[in-house]
């Protein structure tokens, strides 16, 4: 237990420092290459560039914190063995899994602490940003807001013209109405919605075309609201790349309503890429371990740390790509996200396995 908890302590410490450094260093790269855009957007330079270091550091930060991770179990297990303390927690009967076994649940931790900063924090900021982006970096000017937005609703294809004030007034909406057969039966024009009162209050509809084109129009002009599950966030919404979008409102998107501007497996694996991606910090010591312990009779740590962080790149290169397969659902939304966690994980269990059994018949 109390070589456990020295282990958790050493990578921790390491682990924060790491991440601190990598943001501080990627930051101030970041601003160097965005300076002359945001200062084109006027204001005051020192309170623009300050503004856009605070929305833009949480981004990073989950950007760098695997490599943190990994560089942290790599340095934490690199200097236990120069120290001696792994051959001395050998000595006292611990196996080279009961070692990894505990960097892997510091790694789990981090990984909770860094779906919740994620969530909800990383989100909020990027979506900030985002809107400041839009609006040329100009302090206090007016989000542009986006046009030709597309949205699926059950058998309903929605094309909202404009989406304005958050998404409560819509212009320009044309719905397509679906049969089983995939025919257009019925297509409606509505010239303005409003919510008000929890509900849309439409002006000017009437049919312009389809199949079935046979409603009366001076029937349509009577009608007054939209019978929707649709509201204005939705709208509001439709343009955010999944980088804005938190789990419960990926979830709304993938579970509740067929809605979106992409298709549902875009989402479904950038929700499960949600869960999967902070899980990516208990993998890292496990690469760690197979680069510290497979390469230890090298004696040399520089070789140690360049093995393990060429694992960690090849990871985050398959990850990348099976992820990307996901989006244009060339694999299953929750292979996509959790085969290359399983796979490494396997391999790497395997690899230590066999060092564990090597290093027992050597005895």
């Amino acid at each position: 237990m109390i070589l456990s908890l020295y282990m958790t302590k050493s990578f921790f410490i390491r682990f924060l420092t790491m991440m601190l450094g990598l943001a501080v260093f990627l930051q101030m790269l970041d601003l160097m290459a965005n300076a002359d855009v945001i200062l084109e957007g006027g204001g005051k330079p020192l309170q623009v560039l300050s503004l856009y270091t605070l929305w833009r550091i949480p981004s990073i930060i989950e950007t760098v914190a695997p490599l943190a991770g990994l560089l942290a179990a790599l340095t934490t297990l690199v200097v236990l063995a120069n120290n001696s303390e792994i051959i001395a927690m050998r000595a006292a009967g611990r196996s080279v899994l009961s070692l990894v076994a505990g960097l892997v649940f510091a790694g789990f931790l981090s990984s909770i602490m860094l779906f919740v900063f994620s969530d909800q924090v990383v989100v909020k900021f990027n979506a900030k940003l985002e809107d400041w982006r839009s609006t040329g970096y100009r302090p206090g000017g007016q989000t542009i807001e986006g046009t030709e937005a597309w949205v699926i609703e059950d058998g309903t294809i929605i094309r909202v013209g404009n989406v304005l004030k958050n998404g409560t007034v819509l212009n320009d909406i044309r719905l397509f109405f679906q049969k089983d057969s995939f025919d257009i039966h019925n297509i409606i024009n509505i010239r303005l919605a409003i919510w008000e009162s929890d509900s849309w209050k439409l002006f000017e509809v009437e049919s312009v075309g389809g199949v079935d084109n046979n409603l009366n129009n001076n029937r349509l002009k009577k009608i007054k609201s939209w019978e929707t599950k649709l509201v204005p966030a939705d709208f509001n919404k439709l343009a955010n790349p999944p980088s804005e979008l938190s789990y419960d409102e990926l979830e709304h998107y993938v579970r509740e309503v067929a809605l979106g501007t992409r298709p549902s497996y875009y989402y479904d694996t950038w929700l499960q890429q949600k869960i999967a991606g902070p899980v990516v910090l208990a993998l890292m010591p496990l690469l760690a371990a197979i680069a510290a312990f497979a390469q230890q009779r090298h004696g040399s740590a520089i070789i140690v740390i360049i093995y393990g962080i060429s694992l960690g790149f090849f990871f985050i290169v398959t990850d990348n790509l099976l992820l990307a397969m996901g989006q244009f659902g060339a694999l299953p939304p929750f292979l996509a996200a959790w085969l290359p966690l399983g796979l490494f994980a396997i391999i790497g269990l395997w690899i230590l396995f066999n060092l564990e059994n090597n290093n027992s018949s050597s005895l």
